[in-house]
């Protein structure tokens, strides 16, 4: 009976920390918080491109190994009410020192991708990667329902949208911490619009077609700006 009493007793007292850490994230973001910068999770820093950021939606749950993860969808918003970018972010909450993440697949090349870039990739160490893509926003973060509800939030805040975008998304994993974070931006916009200092630069090959064609000067804009961040970001949530 005792051991019954102490195994219910440790199981009410992790679900009570879980709710605290999930509802500490759920206050930290409230709906229609405008963020600059970067974002500040428990694990570190975020980076986010130029501009002011509207937090749309935020989730918590947990993965498999019982860790809690707080999600995150951004959007930066026009002068005309149209939603010209798109970040979500997923990091844990309370995952402690002695747990690491496996690298799953994540990182290997996919033939979907217009490009991809692998750093590091060790199970149970180390992961660094990113890849380029056409993603529909309903697919960021691999249809997430908080990306959904960011899209319904953005539609009841009277927030046009693209039907896709381009994206760019990052695995970063070293011991405990974890960072999966994607970039999307409207490629309808000039290159030179959507990411004004990498509409040109340094040569950039794809490992695919992109369509619209005279659009595929936006996806090597967005290649040359993944590939001149991706250390600014690992090193600003790693250390």
């Amino acid at each position: 009976m005792s051991k019954k009493l102490l195994l219910l007793g440790l199981t009410l007292f992790m679900s009570a920390c879980v709710e605290t850490v999930g509802n500490q994230f759920h206050t930290d973001f409230p709906i229609g918080k405008v963020i600059r910068d970067k974002v500040t999770l428990p694990q570190g820093d975020v980076l986010l491109p130029e501009g002011d950021w509207t937090v749309l939606a935020t989730e918590t749950g947990q993965n498999n190994s019982y860790i809690t993860f707080g999600a995150v969808a951004l959007g930066r918003i026009d002068s005309d009410n149209f939603l010209r970018g798109l970040v979500t972010i997923a990091s844990p909450l309370d995952s402690g020192m002695g747990y690491s993440f496996y690298s799953a697949s994540f990182c290997d090349p996919q033939p979907n991708l217009l490009y991809h870039h692998t750093n590091a990739n060790v199970d149970l160490g180390r992961q660094s990667c990113f890849g380029v893509k056409k993603k529909t926003i309903s697919s960021f973060d691999n249809f997430a329902e908080y990306v959904k509800t960011a899209m319904s939030n953005a539609n009841a805040m009277g927030v046009d949208r693209p039907y896709d975008m381009l994206s760019t998304a990052y695995r970063f994993t070293r011991g405990h911490k974890f960072l999966y974070v994607e970039y999307g931006f409207d490629y309808r916009q000039d290159a030179d619009q959507m990411l004004p200092d990498y509409a040109d630069g340094d040569p950039v090959e794809l490992t695919r077609a992109f369509f619209p064609e005279d659009k595929e000067d936006n996806v090597k804009a967005l290649v040359r700006w993944a590939r001149a961040n991706a250390t600014k970001i690992e090193t600003e949530f790693l250390d």
